[in-house]
């Protein structure tokens, strides 16, 4: 898990950093840094649902286990 966590990490820097560098790019007219700002974004976007989908998926079987506790038997009394 720390691993997935620490890809959730770069990858949300990576995010803020081609926003950043898109506005930046903006500003000063180059719209090439726009353009390649904005095709980055929406890989690392991309990838970040993929990483969340995967969580989900290993965390949800953890989460349905039912806990470890004894049943108790249903005795059937006889009654007289």
């Amino acid at each position: 898990m720390k691993k997935q966590i620490i890809l959730n990490v770069l990858l949300n820097l990576g995010i803020v950093f081609l926003i950043m560098s898109g506005i930046a790019g903006y500003q000063s007219g180059n719209m090439l840094i726009v353009g390649l700002a904005i095709a980055i974004g929406v890989v690392l976007i991309y990838l970040k649902m993929v990483l969340l989908k995967y969580v989900r998926s290993q965390v949800k079987p953890e989460l349905r286990r039912p806990p470890l506790i004894k049943e108790k038997k249903n005795k059937k009394r006889v009654k007289f």
